[in-house]
């Protein structure tokens, strides 16, 4: 079950922590800053309510698919252009790869990401 906590992990690291925080900041109100979520925030308030969660809630898609692509390198089932080899990913000695990429994607359906 160590693929499993590792998936969990990473899925809670990932749009608990990550997606809200990035969700706070796009949703904050406009203002004169430069940094990018302000310049993205900016961009936002330019639509309705309703379509700046939409694009916010997005980027539940581009995490997980960004997440997804490295998962399944390790798991060796994905194979980014110029990579090539096997990896060997373990957690408190035992292997973990094979099944993190599926692990994760069913986590993000039952988490409703690609609604």
């Amino acid at each position: 079950m160590s693929d499993k906590k590792f998936v969990d992990a990473v899925f809670s690291e990932l749009f608990e922590k990550n997606f809200s925080q990035y969700k706070d900041s796009l949703t904050k109100p406009v203002n004169s800053d430069k940094d990018s979520y302000a310049k993205a925030r900016n961009a936002l308030a330019l639509l309705s309510d309703e379509q700046r969660l939409d694009v916010v809630d997005f980027l539940k898609i581009a995490i997980a698919d960004s997440a997804s692509v490295i998962l399944g390198a390790l798991d060796g089932v994905h194979f980014p252009d110029g990579l090539e080899g096997e990896f060997v990913v373990s957690l408190e000695g035992e292997e973990i790869q094979g099944d993190l990429q599926d692990l994760f994607i069913e986590k993000a359906q039952e988490d409703g990401v690609y609604n």
